[in-house]
């Protein structure tokens, strides 16, 4: 199977497949495999996470998020409002500086996962390539749930040559937690291609 025949998904989705029960599983990849073709309307995120790459990409002040949020449909103003500031909280007092984190992917012998972190930042001199998750007040992420989703991201196909050392992360915007882990080992690689091979289980019997 090619790369261009796999199934393909993002890397939340791929997030909120693996901290799911099993019954919870079958339905989110019922919904990946019979959805409708993406739409940005589609993305209830999608202006956020850009605001916040424009953010660092272009070194706006937080007076910039002001102006956007009056851009912002009514419906979506009072949760991206609360991330935002959740996001702040995150940053607040932090030496912050931007690096272009580029596209990644992984892939497993059945499996595409587009797993491109949105932001790279130095924070404290600490280079960091961060995936943002917006859906920490619905799906409870952890250090241990959220570590399948670390090994991807260090073990994912990065277009940047980014040095090895690299710190790969999630940062649950919620409660303002940044995960990091750049360990590998046999384990955490048995347990990743486990979910993806669950994934693609049910993706086939479906």
């Amino acid at each position: 199977m090619t790369t261009a025949t796999r199934p393909s998904v993002g890397l939340t989705q791929f997030i909120d497949f693996t901290i799911k029960s099993s019954s919870a599983k079958i339905n989110m990849v019922r919904r990946i495999k019979y959805q409708d073709a993406y739409h940005p309307s589609f993305d209830y995120w999608k202006q956020l996470r850009e605001a916040i790459i424009t953010f660092h990409e272009q070194g706006l002040s937080f007076d910039y998020f002001e102006t956007f949020i009056k851009s912002v449909d009514v419906r979506k103003k009072e949760n991206y409002t609360f991330a935002i500031r959740q996001y702040r909280k995150f940053l607040n007092g932090k030496r912050i500086s931007w690096f272009n984190p580029g596209k990644a992917t992984w892939v497993s012998n059945e499996l595409v996962v587009r797993s491109s972190p949105e932001l790279g930042l130095i924070i404290d001199g600490e280079p960091h390539l961060i995936k943002l998750y917006f859906k920490g007040e619905r799906e409870k992420v952890n250090r241990r749930n959220i570590g399948t989703a670390l090994t991807l991201l260090n073990t994912s196909i990065y277009e940047e040559d980014h040095d090895r050392h690299i710190n790969r992360s999630v940062l649950n915007i919620h409660k303002s937690k940044l995960f990091t882990d750049d360990t590998i080992n046999q384990d955490k690689l048995i347990a990743l291609h486990s979910e993806a091979a669950q994934f693609m289980y049910i993706w086939n019997n479906i």
